[in-house]
């Protein structure tokens, strides 16, 4: 039995496809310790995933937190980092693969002073900070974009996790099939304005929205032309992307590469205050390879209106759905497992 550590937190851009990584780990006889923080979401993924061991540690993150948020984070660190130390020894851990995140920093680290071998994941087309700062140290770097050309940086995609199919709970009809989803956390600009911008088509669509866990009263009301299921959560997203005819979405890396994978269009929304402003810089990626259009919150609700109608009325969604997927992502884990497995057996 081979032992090792997954590190992702807090979003299911982190998570999800740490998650994806960990189902391949498993079926090929790895044995899985995962460590994370204490989020709600975290909380309902593993309570689903018994036959992976989560150890969660309590740790907000650092960008954009107020001084005394950081000073937390700071006094926290070295506490974290100790602790993890000891899960190596004890559990005779091989390699430690990070998926970015604040709790990576620790766990990283306490793997470099262990001496055991560190992989990261990067999902975005920008590098987060956690994994800049341990790129150093890594044996590599797996980046779901094609970021870089040096031998430490491998392009393999971004891991899916994909759950037990379930069946669509929605009316099956003739119109048209729009999923909206703000990501795991749902976002308040798609919650409000989406549904305003939608009515004013008037056309009969039949929509999945998904507005994030606690945020149903957020949403703004539907017209009755609109046949809607409000879901807080969605945890078998792959269904309701093959369902749907193109998406309204955040970029979360995660959750573009699952809908371009489906070979849907999709209405990009970045998340302005993105670090780095990954979001923008993903949605541009597939912008450029003709799977969907970028919409900025700065822009008005009349151009969001306009772009819907263009791409109903002119069938655009339909050409989308013609496109290969620029990345394929099918093979991000078991390309990942590959070059771990090559590295262990060489010692």
């Amino acid at each position: 039995m081979k032992n090792i550590i997954i590190c992702a937190a807090k979003t299911g851009g982190h998570i999800f496809p740490a998650l994806g990584f960990a189902k391949e780990a498993l079926k090929n006889d790895y044995k899985i310790t995962f460590l994370g923080t204490n989020t709600d979401l975290e909380k309902k993924i593993f309570q689903q995933n018994e036959n992976i061991d989560f150890i969660k540690f309590e740790l907000d993150g650092f960008r954009g937190k107020s001084i005394t948020q950081k000073l937390i984070f700071l006094i926290k660190l070295p506490l974290i980092f100790f602790q993890v130390i000891a899960i190596i020894i004890s559990r005779k851990i091989s390699s430690v693969v990070c998926f970015g995140g604040f709790i990576t920093v620790p766990v990283g680290f306490a793997s470099i002073i262990s001496l055991r071998k560190l992989y990261l994941h990067e999902q975005n087309s920008v590098v987060g900070s956690s994994n800049r700062l341990l790129s150093f140290f890594a044996n590599r770097m797996f980046t779901a974009f094609p970021l870089s050309k040096t031998k430490k940086y491998f392009f393999v995609g971004n891991p899916s996790y994909i759950q037990n199919k379930k069946a669509i709970d929605i009316n099956q009809n003739d119109n048209l099939n729009i999923l909206v989803t703000g990501g795991s956390q749902g976002a308040n600009f798609i919650n409000k304005n989406i549904p305003i911008a939608l009515n004013t088509l008037n056309i009969k669509l039949n929509v999945i929205h998904q507005c994030g866990l606690g945020k149903i009263q957020n949403v703004s009301d539907y017209n009755q032309e609109i046949n809607v299921s409000i879901l807080e959560f969605i945890d078998n997203l792959d269904e309701y992307i093959e369902w749907c005819d193109f998406a309204i979405c955040r970029c979360g890396a995660g959750t573009l590469s699952d809908i371009s994978q489906k070979k849907r269009g999709m209405i990009m929304i970045p998340l302005p205050e993105s670090i780095d402003n990954h979001q923008y810089f993903n949605a541009v990626f597939y912008e450029e390879n003709n799977q969907g259009k970028i919409f900025q919150e700065k822009d008005s609700l009349d151009s969001l209106s306009y772009l819907l109608r263009k791409i109903i009325h002119e069938k655009i969604y339909q050409n989308w759905e013609k496109k290969e997927p620029p990345i394929d992502h099918s093979k991000a884990a078991s390309l990942m497992l590959a070059e771990i497995h090559k590295d262990n057996a060489a010692i």
